[in-house]
C-alpha cells in the first residue's frame, strides 16, 4: 500500500522526481568511477611483473624493493619445506620499437637469473632454440609475446639499453608466456650491465611437494627478519603514491557531489510535506499512523535512491571507462603501464550502493518525521504549517550559528592545521544553521539591486522568499556548497601552483635537463654510469653539472624514495627550497650519514632538524641525522630523503644515475652543445634531452591543463545547486498557481510573470552565493593549512580573485538557467483554471 502510494505520487511529479534522482546519480558515478579506477591501476602494475611462465610459490624480496647480497639465499636454502631457490636480477627497461615492426613494447622486465637453478623454481616451455646456459655471456631468451611485438626469433640480435650504453644481445632460445614482455638473460651479465656485482633484487623459491606452503612462509619470514619481504614481487611503491594522491582528490569530489544531492532531497521533501499538508492531514483523519507518513515519504525517499544509484554505477562504468581511456596514454609514457578493462569490486559497489542509499534516507528522513508531527487539524489548514515552519526558532538559531561562526573564526586564526580544519567545518555548519535567520535582512540588502532590474516584480519575488525562509535557507545553503567548493579549490590550487612554479624555478633552473622516460618512478628508469659522465663533461661549451641518484627504503614506518647528489656540485645547478635549515645543510651531507627530509615525510615521522631515523637499507638499518627539511619539484609530494652519492654507495650499493642536469659554459653555443649531446645519446636512448627553459614552460602548461581539467569537474558538483535551485522555483510556481492567476487577471503579462520567476532565482542564488564565498574563502584557507601541515609549510595562501569572479558569474549563470522552465511553466497558466487551484 505505501509502495503504491509512493510511486503515484513521484510518477506525478516527473519533472520534480527526476531532478532530485539526478543528483544521486552524479555523485555515485564520480564515487563508483573513481573506486573502479584503483583496482585497474593495481592490477596493470600487477600484471607488468608476472614472470614469463606464471607465479612461483614464493619469492623473497628486500623490504625497500633494492637490491640485496647473496647470504639470504643461503639463508633461504637452509629452511625446511624449500626445494629450490633461484636468484634474479629484474630490472624495468624501456626502447623505442624499430620501424618496420607490428606492436609496441612500452614495458619490458628484463630478468638475470642463474641457469642453473632458474628451472627449480619454474617451467620454463621453450617453443623455439634453448634455455640459456652457465657459458652464456650475453644471451637472451625471449617471451613470446615479446619476440611477435619485435619480429624476433633464434639468432636475431637485439640492442638494450643499459647504465653502459647500447648492448648487444643474441637470441638463443623462445619460451612461452601466460603473460608480459621478458627478457631472460644470464644473472651474471644482468649484474655487469647494471652496474650491481654479486647482487640480486629476487629470490624465488619452489616449496616442497607435501610441506605446508603457510609455515614455509612463516619460517622464511623468520629465518630472514624484517629487512625482507616473502610473498609476491614488490609493487613500485612510487607509482602507487602517485596514483593515490589523484584518487583521493578525485573521491572527496564524489563525496561533495552526494552531499549537495542530500541538500537536495531534503529540500524536495521538505517543501513537499508542506505542499502535501492536507493530503497527510486526510491520511491522518482517516487512520494512518505518524510510523504510516514517515513510512511513505521514507519509501519515496527510497526509490528515488534505488534508481538514481543504479543509473549512476552505470554512469560511472562508463566515466570509469573514459578515464582508462585518457590515461592509456599517461600511464604507457610516465609508468610504463597497459592498461587494459576496468577492474569492478565488491568493495567499490559495496561503497557507492551504501552512499547513494544512505545518502538519500537520510535526507528523507528528517522531513518524514516533520511530516508525521504535524496535528491534523493544522494540517487541513494551507497555511498553517508554513507560518510555524518560518517563525520557529529563529532565536535559538541565531544563538547556535553564532556560537558555531565564533568557534570557527578561533580555529582559523590560531595557526594550526587541526584546528583551521575543524573551523572551516564548524563555519560551513554556523551558515547553515543562521541561513534561516539572514534570509530576510540578505533578501532586504539585495532590494535595491531587485527594484532596479525589475520593478515591482523584485518587490513580489521579495515577500515569495521572505515568506518561505525554511525552504529558501535549504536552497541557500545548496548553492552555497556548489559556489564554496569552488572558491575553495580555486584558493588550493592557486596556492599549490604559485608553490610547486617557486619550486619549479628555483630547483630546475639549469639549462639542460638529461631526463628518464618516468620521470618521479624512479624504480622503473636505466639509468646510465660514470662513462657517460666523463663523455657529457669532454663536450665542449657543458659547464657545471650535477646528477641525482635513487633508492628505495623504509624509514620510521613508511616507505621513502631516497635521492642522492654530490653536495659538493648540485648547489651550482639547482637547490633544494627549505622549510627548515637552509644551504648550509650541503655541507653536512658531505660529512658523514646525514639527511635532508621533505616537508611530507618529516610531517608523518615528526621529525626535525636534529633528529635521527633509522632507514632501513641492503646493507641493514643505518641512523641518519636530519639537518634540514627541504624539497624540490619532482620529489614534493612523495616522502624522500635526500643524501650524498657517497652514503647511497656504500649503503644501498647504487651508482647509477638518473637524472643529470647541467649549464652551459660562458659563451657556450647552444646549437653546438645539442648536437654532440644528441650524439652521444645514441648509445643511451633512455635519457631523452630538453632545453631547461622549455621544459620549465611545459610544465607550467601541464599545470594549466590539470587545473582546467579540476575546473571542469567542479561544473559537475554545481548540477545538484542548479537542481535545487529549479526545484525550488518549481514548487514555489506551484504552491502560487492561484496567486499567479490574480496577477495575470489583473493585467500582469506572461513576460511579467517570467520576470517575477527570474527575480526570485536571482534573489535565491544571490544569497546562496554571499554564503558561498564566505564559506569558500575558510575552506580555501583551511585546505591550504591542512596541505602545508603534511607537505611543506613554504605552502601560502593564495587569495582567489579568480575564483569569486568564477562563483559570482556562476551564481549568475545558475539564477538565470533554473528559471527558464518554472518561468515558462508560470507564465502558461490559464487564469481561470488557476484562480480555481486550491
Amino acid at each position: 500500500m505505501l509502495a503504491t502510494l509512493a510511486l503515484r505520487y513521484l510518477a506525478g511529479r516527473k519533472l520534480r522526481t527526476g531532478l532530485t534522482t539526478l543528483a544521486i546519480v552524479f555523485g555515485v558515478a564520480v564515487i563508483f568511477g573513481v573506486n573502479a579506477l584503483m583496482p585497474t591501476m593495481v592490477g596493470a602494475l600487477e600484471g607488468s611483473l608476472l614472470g614469463v611462465s606464471g607465479e612461483v610459490d614464493l619469492t623473497v624480496s628486500s623490504a625497500s624493493g633494492e637490491t640485496f647480497g647473496l647470504a639470504p639465499l643461503a639463508t633461504a636454502r637452509r629452511v625446511g619445506g624449500v626445494a629450490g631457490a633461484s636468484p634474479a636480477l629484474r630490472r624495468q627497461i624501456t626502447f623505442d620499437v624499430a620501424a618496420g615492426t607490428s606492436g609496441t613494447s612500452p614495458k619490458i622486465e628484463l630478468v638475470g637469473v642463474d641457469p642453473a637453478t632458474a628451472e627449480l623454481v619454474r617451467k620454463y616451455q621453450v617453443t623455439s632454440g634453448r634455455f640459456l646456459n652457465q657459458s652464456d655471456g650475453h644471451a637472451a631468451v625471449v617471451s613470446q609475446s615479446l619476440a611477435a611485438a619485435l619480429r624476433l626469433g633464434v639468432g636475431d640480435e637485439l640492442l638494450l639499453p643499459t647504465p653502459r650504453g647500447l648492448t648487444k644481445v643474441r637470441i638463443v632460445g623462445v619460451v612461452a608466456a601466460r603473460g608480459g614482455d621478458q627478457l631472460l638473460v644470464p644473472l651474471g651479465a644482468a649484474q655487469e650491465l647494471f652496474l650491481q656485482p654479486n647482487r640480486i633484487n629476487t629470490i624465488d623459491l619452489a616449496v616442497a611437494a607435501g610441506a605446508n606452503r603457510a609455515a614455509v612462509k612463516a619460517n622464511l619470514e623468520k629465518a630472514l627478519g624484517s629487512d625482507y619481504r616473502v610473498g609476491s614481487v614488490a609493487l613500485e611503491s612510487d607509482a602507487f603514491a602517485s596514483v593515490q594522491v589523484g584518487l583521493v582528490g578525485m573521491n572527496f569530489l564524489g563525496i561533495l557531489t552526494l552531499f549537495m544531492g542530500g541538500f537536495l532531497i531534503f529540500n524536495t521533501f521538505r517543501t513537499s510535506v508542506v505542499e502535501r499538508q492536507r493530503d497527510i492531514g486526510m491520511l491522518r483523519a482517516v487512520g494512518a499512523t505518524r510510523r504510516t507518513v514517515v513510512g511513505l515519504i521514507l519509501v519515496e525517499s527510497a526509490a528515488q535512491g534505488v534508481v538514481g544509484t543504479a543509473l549512476g554505477l552505470a554512469l560511472g562504468y562508463l566515466f570509469a571507462l573514459a578515464m582508462v581511456t585518457a590515461l592509456q596514454a599517461a600511464t604507457e609514457q610516465y609508468m610504463r603501464v597497459r592498461l587494459s578493462g576496468v577492474v569492478l569490486t565488491p568493495e567499490a559497489f559495496a561503497l557507492s550502493v551504501g552512499l547513494g542509499l544512505g545518502v538519500t534516507l537520510a535526507a528523507g528522513l528528517l522531513p518524514a518525521i516533520g511530516a508525521s508531527r504535524v496535528p491534523v487539524l493544522a494540517a487541513l489548514k494551507p497555511q498553517g504549517v508554513t507560518s510555524t515552519m518560518r517563525r520557529g526558532g529563529i532565536g535559538r538559531r541565531a544563538q547556535v550559528g553564532g556560537a558555531l561562526i565564533a568557534l570557527a573564526l578561533v580555529g582559523l586564526v590560531s595557526g594550526n592545521a587541526g584546528a583551521a580544519g575543524l573551523g572551516a567545518v564548524l563555519f560551513l555548519a554556523g551558515l547553515v544553521v543562521l541561513a534561516p535567520g539572514l534570509v530576510e535582512p540578505l533578501a532586504r540588502l539585495f532590494e535595491p539591486g531587485l527594484l532596479l532590474a525589475f520593478a515591482r516584480e523584485g518587490l513580489i519575488a521579495q515577500g515569495n522568499v521572505r515568506r518561505q525562509p525554511g525552504r529558501a535557507s535549504v536552497t541557500a545553503s545548496a548553492i552555497m556548497i556548489g559556489l564554496a567548493i569552488i572558491v575553495a579549490v580555486s584558493g588550493l590550487l592557486s596556492s599549490i601552483e604559485t608553490t610547486f612554479l617557486g619550486y619549479l624555478d628555483r630547483s630546475l633552473a639549469a639549462d639542460i635537463f638529461l631526463l628518464p622516460p618516468s620521470l618521479g618512478l624512479w624504480g622503473a628508469d636505466v639509468g646510465f654510469g660514470s662513462e657517460f659522465e666523463r663523455k657529457l663533461t669532454r663536450i665542449p661549451g657543458v659547464g657545471n653539472w650535477a646528477s641525482l641518484r635513487y633508492a628505495g627504503a623504509q624509514a620510521a614506518g613508511l616507505s621513502v624514495q631516497v635521492l642522492a647528489f654530490d653536495p659538493s656540485t648540485y648547489p651550482r645547478v639547482s637547490g633544494l627550497s627549505f622549510d627548515q635549515g637552509g644551504p648550509s645543510a650541503y655541507a653536512e651531507l658531505a660529512r658523514g650519514r646525514a639527511a635532508i627530509a621533505s616537508p611530507m615525510f618529516a610531517s608523518a615521522a615528526r621529525l626535525k632538524v636534529g633528529d635521527s631515523v633509522v632507514v632501513r637499507t641492503p646493507s641493514g638499518p643505518k641512523s641518519y641525522r636530519i639537518v634540514a627539511v627541504g624539497t624540490d619539484y619532482l620529489a614534493a609530494k612523495i616522502n624522500t630523503l635526500y643524501i650524498s652519492q657517497k652514503s647511497l654507495e656504500a649503503d644501498f650499493h647504487k651508482t647509477e644515475d638518473i637524472l643529470l642536469l647541467a649549464n652551459l659554459a660562458p659563451g657556450a653555443k647552444p646549437g653546438q652543445v645539442k648536437a654532440a649531446i644528441d650524439d652521444l645519446l645514441k648509445s643511451y636512448p633512455q635519457v631523452t634531452l630538453h632545453w631547461g627553459a622549455q621544459w620549465r614552460a611545459q610544465q607550467r602548461e601541464v599545470f594549466e591543463q590539470s587545473f582546467a581539467a579540476i575546473y571542469l569537474v567542479l561544473v559537475v558538483l554545481v548540477v545538484p545547486s542548479l537542481l535545487g535551485l529549479v526545484n525550488t522555483l518549481a514548487i514555489g510556481v506551484l504552491e502560487r498557481t492561484r496567486e499567479i492567476g490574480v496577477l495575470r487577471a489583473v493585467g500582469a503579462t506572461r513576460m511579467q510573470v517570467r520576470r517575477l520567476v527570474l527575480a526570485e532565482s536571482l534573489l535565491l542564488s544571490a544569497t546562496g552565493a554571499a554564503f558561498g564565498l564566505l564559506a569558500g574563502l575558510a575552506l580555501g584557507y583551511a585546505f591550504t593549512a591542512l596541505l602545508a601541515a603534511s607537505m611543506t609549510s613554504s605552502l601560502r595562501y593564495s587569495f582567489p580573485l579568480a575564483g569569486l569572479l568564477a562563483a559570482v558569474a556562476a551564481a549568475l549563470a545558475m539564477a538565470v538557467l533554473a528559471s527558464l522552465l518554472p518561468a515558462r511553466q508560470a507564465a502558461r497558466l490559464q487564469i481561470v483554471k488557476a484562480l480555481q487551484y486550491e
